[in-house]
């Protein structure tokens, strides 16, 4: 039985790869519901799950000639959704750390090339920070910085009481001030 499920699967890899379209539904029909509810545990709001499981899809028919039919298809299928959700996770956090930066220091959006330029830099920087916090407290930092969680939901999602989150956050921002104030020293 394994083995018929194997040779369906490359039977339907082949297809996509020929550009077929019932593959294809065949294929999203099978995983959306997984691809969803993976992306959902990696992504704190639904909307941001739905439209990363959109992406994830669009990704595999726009790659779909790079498959390779002799390998697993759900692993290739989860490889594009852990980059899609990482991917959109890091965009949301350069953005609100951008956004947080300018509304506090300027009061407004860069206007001009050079402030654009440091714009760009600055939100490289905030990134290579927040990119050295241990995982645990960097989830946590980006779920009530960049998501607006709460602590009691970041709490209740990530199954740590509130202190914890309370103590990681002041963690994570002591960690950001001196990092960001030894790059502009």
């Amino acid at each position: 039985m394994a083995e018929m499920l194997e040779n369906d699967q490359i039977t339907l890899v082949i297809n996509l790869k020929k550009g077929d379209i019932s593959a294809f539904q065949s294929i999203y029909n099978a995983y959306y519901k997984r691809i969803y509810n993976f992306c959902l545990k990696l992504l704190p709001s639904v909307d941001d799950a739905q439209e990363a499981t959109q992406k994830v899809f669009i990704a595999l028919w726009e790659q779909r000639d790079q498959i390779d039919e002799t390998k697993s298809l759900t692993s290739y299928i989860f490889s594009i959704a852990r980059y899609t959700a990482y991917h959109d996770f890091k965009n949301l956090v350069y953005h609100q750390a951008a956004f947080e930066y300018f509304a506090s220091s300027q009061g407004a959006f860069p206007e001009t090339a050079r402030d654009e330029l440091l714009f760009k830099e600055l939100t490289n920087v905030l990134n290579n920070i927040i990119e050295q916090l241990p995982p645990q407290r960097r989830m946590i930092f980006r779920l009530s910085r960049f998501y607006n969680l709460t602590y009691k939901l970041i709490a209740k999602k990530l199954g740590i009481s509130e202190n914890t989150v309370d103590t990681q956050i002041r963690r994570a921002l002591d960690h950001i001030r001196k990092e960001y104030n030894k790059y502009l020293k």
